[in-house]
């Protein structure tokens, strides 16, 4: 409900000079053409925004951080677009062991005030100007999430503004012990099913977070590619992912450990590959045999661990990259790399890369552990037997306005080339499809090239996904190229 002191909100259209700038967002590529773009600075004005949208008859997208991958959000002509960062506020419940996040806070604001003035915090991502919104409605996942699992696994509740089959906007707050069994539902999709699919959410309730580490050990070990035989390079990702299998069990004593293996595409004789890892506890022994297991005898040109205050590490570790043009992929491994997947990474990123996707990289993130105690079923995240979380990535940028529609065209059209060519020649025409050894694609790293995105995201959930988004959108009121659609 309404806050003492909320941002009073703030309506911006077309002929407002932040218009050009809030119709972006992190992703460069996608640039929406709303009618209006409406700041809110609590539920009750989402409440009356959502209706009023709803009377005129227009499209509804919403922003947190603005860092959705896909043209999910952006894609609103003549529509409203809004934007809930006002909304970011962190706080207790009284004496309760209950802790609210705004709609709008980005996970700096998370992060920070709950270890400042609480001492806990909460398993979620790296880039710390990520909205929660988006990231802890699609699961959310961190360097804490191998000791302490997903974020949607602390979560209580969720006050949401929906629309019922009338058209009338309604807030409503449900959660795991709501009375109803269709708001028990509701709050079930919002444990993993994704953003922009049920409602707008305005607050998140966690239950019982995790102590914050007090200090941690990290590494970010580099190794050139110049000095890299294929040999090299397939022995190092197959310990990699060989060890992942090997200390992925929830009860490991390498939980409190994350690797983000940097795959970094060979664009010169300065490129590296790059192993940044964290422990935490105060136990740089496990760094350090993880390091010799994985590296192998194959030494880095750099990096040596040091010990560091935990806050200060997830500054240090932020992993995000300026606004500029990108697209992204995914997929989930439940075992090691097989042999012709090492030969494709080889392939595009050292022996035929492309000189206009020279950011690019695949990112092997750490999984399993903690992640692998919770049932499939009991959030809506269904990988729960996955030891590695992979990220494709490839950036591209254009800082001059003369040539520019010409001169972003033909590097995008490159850029998806080298990404689409990688991706395929890694599971083929139809993406990572759950087979023992690859289990689908993460929801929080969209693709529209998927085709059976349904089953990639979601498996055997996605029924149930269907069902919830019935009791909570039954106009589908809130909907994207790859929102969940209602039963019938």
């Amino acid at each position: 409900m309404a806050g003492e002191g909320a941002f009073p909100g703030a309506t911006i259209g077309r002929e407002d000079e932040r218009y050009e700038t809030m119709i972006r967002g992190f992703n460069l590529r996608w640039v929406a053409s709303p009618d209006r773009v409406q700041l809110c600075g609590d539920a009750d004005q989402v409440l009356a925004t959502v209706q009023r949208a709803c009377d005129e008859g227009k499209r509804i997208t919403v922003r947190s951080g603005g860092h959705c991958y896909e043209d999910f959000v952006c894609d609103n002509d003549g529509g409203v677009l809004i934007d809930l960062s006002p909304m970011n506020e962190v706080c207790r419940e009284g004496n309760t062991n209950l802790f609210c996040v705004g709609g709008g806070a980005t996970l700096w604001n998370v992060y920070n005030a709950l270890y400042r003035d609480y001492g806990v915090t909460l398993p979620a991502g790296s880039c710390y100007a990520v909205g929660a919104g988006g990231h802890f409605t699609g699961g959310g996942y961190g360097l804490l999430s191998r000791l302490h699992g997903l974020t949607s696994d602390y979560l209580a509740a969720v006050e949401l503004v929906r629309v019922d089959s009338q058209g009338k906007a309604q807030l409503v707050k449900v959660g795991r012990d709501s009375s109803s069994e269709e708001e028990k539902e509701i709050f079930w999709g919002h444990t993993g099913g994704g953003g922009g699919n049920f409602g707008i959410v305005t607050r998140f309730w966690f239950e019982e977070p995790p102590t914050a580490p007090k200090m941690v050990w990290l590494a970010s070990l580099a190794w050139n590619w110049k000095d890299l035989s294929e040999a090299d390079f397939a022995g190092l990702v197959q310990r990699y992912g060989d060890w992942h299998v090997a200390n992925s069990d929830p009860d490991s004593r390498f939980a409190p450990l994350f690797g983000l293996l940097h795959l970094n595409q060979m664009a010169n004789e300065n490129s590296q590959i790059v192993l940044t890892v964290q422990v935490a506890e105060d136990n740089e022994a496990l760094l350090r045999e993880f390091v010799g297991d994985v590296a192998g005898g194959l030494h880095p040109a750099s990096g040596e661990p040091r010990s560091i205050q935990w806050l200060f590490a997830t500054q240090l570790l932020d992993g995000m990259n300026p606004n500029e043009w990108g697209k992204y992929k995914s997929a989930y491994m439940n075992q090691g790399f097989p042999p012709h997947q090492i030969e494709a990474m080889w392939k595009h990123l050292r022996e035929k890369p492309n000189e206009a996707a020279a950011q690019a990289l695949l990112q092997v993130d750490s999984y399993g552990c903690r992640v692998n105690s919770v049932a499939p079923d009991a959030t809506a995240v269904a990988q729960r037997s996955s030891v590695m979380k992979l990220q494709y990535q490839t950036y591209w940028n254009n800082e001059t306005e003369k040539d520019r529609p010409k001169d972003m065209a033909k590097a995008e059209e490159q850029n998806l080339v080298w990404i689409r060519s990688f991706y395929e020649d890694m599971y083929g025409a139809d993406g990572p499809v759950p087979d023992g050894t690859m289990d689908g694609c993460f929801v929080n790293y969209p693709d529209v090239d998927l085709k059976d995105w349904q089953y990639l995201y979601y498996k055997d959930n996605y029924p149930r996904l269907q069902q919830a988004k019935s009791f909570s959108d039954p106009l589908d009121v809130f909907h994207h190229q790859q929102s969940i659609e209602p039963a019938r």
